[in-house]
C-alpha cells in the first residue's frame, strides 16, 4: 500500500511538474560499460560523435541529496562542471530531505576520486565514471538542464527510464538535450534583503519573480570550480545556482590540495535553505519566504529547466556569465577570487581588491546586484565545439587503429545461408543481409572522425558481435 502511495505521489508530481517544451539542442548518448562509448548527436540521434568512454560503469542507484525531490523521475536532477544527477525514483512519500530520492551519475575524469574537502553528492558505485575531463564537452557546452528526459535504448528503441530503476551494466542512456521555449536575455539579483529577482525575457519583456530574503557577502570553496572559470555557471539543480569566482585550471588539477583552486558562491531557494540549516555569507537566500512548503525550489527559471553550464571562451554572447555591480554602478565582470572569503563582497575587501591590482577604487557598498546573462544560442559554435571535444579526445586514443574510406564489415560467425544479419553504427540500423557472402559496405566518409561503435546481430542468435572502430578520415 505504501509503495503504491509513492508511485501515485511520483505521477502526481509527474502531472504538476514544469514541461520542457523547447527546440533540441543535442541529444548525450552514454554506453553503460567498460570502455563503452559517450556521444553527442546534433541532429536527433541521426549520427553521433564520440567526446569519451566510459571507464567504470554503475550498477546501483543511491540517495541523493534533497533538491533533487523537486524533480520529476527520468530527469536530469543536476547539471554541473563536475557530474550530471539522473533521478530514478523515491524511497519514501514527503518533499525534501523527507523523499529520499534515488540517483545515479555520470561522472568527470577528475572525480573518479573524491577530492579533499568535497561537500557534494557522492555517487560511488551509482556513478557512470568517464575519461571526459570536468569543464569539457558534456559538463560544458553540451550539457543538459535540469528536468531534461532521459531514456534508456532497449532494442533499438528509446524508452523513458522506468520508475524505480537501477542502472544495468551493458545498457545505454540517452539524454535529450532541450532548451526552454520562453527565451531569457537576464536573471537580476539586487544583493540586499527585500530586494527583487527580476527576470528579463528576449522579446523585450519583463517580470519580478522572487524577492532576496538574505544578500551574498562571500566567497567559498565549492565542487568543481577549480574548472569553472570566473563568472560562469558551475552548478543547477532544484535547490542550487553555483556561480564560480576562481580561474580555469587545466585538466586533472587535484581540487583540495596544497594550492587552493576553488571559489565561488550560490544562490538557493527559501525553503531548501531552511531544511538544510545553511547560513553562510557566501550564499544567497531568495523566496517567497516560507519555511513550511517549497515555493519555488525545482522551478523556471532558476531551477528548473533554463541553466546550464555553458561557457564559450571569448565567445561571451554565446556563454552563460555573472556580471556584478559595485555601488549601484555600471555592470563589470565578476571579480576574481579563490578561497573562502566570508567578506569578499564587501567594501573592504573589494577596496583592498582593487588597490593591490593598482586599480583603486573608493567603495562603500560592495556589490549591490548580482546579474546571470544569458547565451544566445548558436547551433553553429555547438557544432564547433563538438568538432573539437571529438578531435582533442580522440587525440588521446591510442588503443584502436585507424580506418578510414571504405571499410567492410562482416560477422565473425555467419551462420546459416538464410538466417538474416543486421548491421548497427551507434545504434543507428544501416544494413540488412541474408545473402552470401554476408558484408556491410561502409563508406566512413559519412561519419564523423572519432570512435563509433559497430553492431551485429544475427537472426536465431542471442550473441551481439560489438566493435569500436575509429574514424580517421582528412578534413
Amino acid at each position: 500500500m505504501v509503495y503504491r502511495a509513492i508511485i501515485a505521489l511520483a505521477l502526481l508530481g509527474l502531472l504538476c511538474a514544469p514541461v520542457l517544451a523547447g527546440e533540441e539542442a543535442c541529444r548525450i548518448r552514454v554506453h553503460n560499460e567498460v570502455d563503452g562509448l559517450v556521444q553527442v548527436s546534433l541532429d536527433g540521434g541521426a549520427s553521433w560523435s564520440t567526446v569519451g568512454r566510459v571507464q567504470h560503469p554503475a550498477n546501483a542507484r543511491i540517495e541523493g541529496f534533497a533538491a533533487a525531490s523537486y524533480v520529476p523521475h527520468g530527469r536530469v536532477a543536476a547539471t554541473a562542471i563536475h557530474g550530471i544527477r539522473i533521478k530514478t525514483g523515491q524511497y519514501a512519500l514527503g518533499i525534501g530531505k523527507a523523499q529520499q530520492a534515488m540517483l545515479f551519475s555520470i561522472e568527470p575524469r577528475e572525480f573518479w576520486t573524491i577530492p579533499n574537502g568535497f561537500g557534494g553528492h557522492r555517487p560511488r558505485c551509482s556513478g557512470i565514471y568517464t575519461d571526459i575531463f570536468a569543464g569539457h564537452s558534456i559538463f560544458r557546452n553540451e550539457s543538459p538542464y535540469v528536468g531534461n528526459a532521459v531514456y534508456v535504448e532497449r532494442d533499438h528503441k528509446l524508452q523513458p527510464l522506468p520508475e524505480d530503476y537501477t542502472p544495468i551494466e551493458g545498457e545505454t542512456f540517452v539524454i535529450v538535450v532541450t532548451r526552454a521555449e520562453k527565451l531569457i536575455s537576464s536573471i537580476e539579483f539586487e544583493n540586499k534583503a527585500q530586494g527583487k529577482v527580476t527576470v528579463s525575457y528576449a522579446d523585450g519583456s519583463s517580470e519580478v519573480i522572487a524577492s532576496v530574503d538574505r544578500p551574498v557577502k562571500g566567497t567559498g570553496r565549492y565542487d568543481g570550480t577549480t574548472f569553472t572559470g570566473v563568472g560562469a555557471v558551475n552548478t543547477n539543480h532544484g535547490g542550487v545556482l553555483t556561480i564560480s569566482t576562481a580561474p580555469t585550471c587545466p585538466p586533472m588539477i587535484v581540487e583540495g590540495g596544497d594550492k587552493e583552486t576553488r571559489g565561488g558562491f550560490m544562490i538557493q531557494p527559501y525553503y531548501h535553505v531552511t531544511e538544510q540549516g545553511e547560513t553562510s555569507p557566501q550564499v544567497m537566500v531568495i523566496g517567497p519566504k516560507d519555511s513550511k512548503t517549497p515555493r519555488i525550489e525545482g522551478t523556471p527559471p532558476v531551477f528548473f529547466g533554463n541553466i546550464n553550464t555553458t561557457r564559450y571562451w571569448g565567445k561571451p554572447e554565446c556563454s552563460f556569465r555573472v556580471q556584478v555591480r559595485i555601488d549601484g554602478g555600471d555592470w563589470e565582470d565578476a571579480p576574481e577570487i579563490v578561497g573562502k572569503v566570508d567578506d569578499a563582497f564587501t567594501p573592504a575587501y573589494l577596496s583592498k581588491y582593487f588597490a593591490e591590482k593598482n586599480r583603486p577604487r573608493d567603495i562603500k557598498q560592495g556589490v549591490t546586484s548580482v546579474r546571470l546573462l544569458f547565451p544566445k544560442y548558436d547551433a553553429t559554435q555547438l557544432a564547433r565545439d563538438v568538432k573539437q571535444e571529438v578531435s582533442e579526445y580522440t587525440a588521446r586514443v591510442k588503443d584502436v587503429k585507424p580506418v578510414k574510406g571504405t571499410m567492410v564489415v562482416t560477422p565473425a560467425n555467419p551462420g546459416a545461408v538464410d538466417h538474416l544479419v543486421s548491421f548497427y553504427l551507434d545504434g543507428t540500423l544501416m544494413n540488412m543481409s541474408s545473402r552470401q557472402p554476408v558484408r556491410w559496405v561502409w563508406d566512413t566518409t559519412k561519419a564523423s572522425n572519432g570512435l563509433h561503435e559497430l553492431q551485429i546481430e544475427t537472426e536465431g542468435s542471442s550473441v551481439i558481435e560489438k566493435r569500436v572502430a575509429l574514424v580517421e578520415n582528412p578534413s
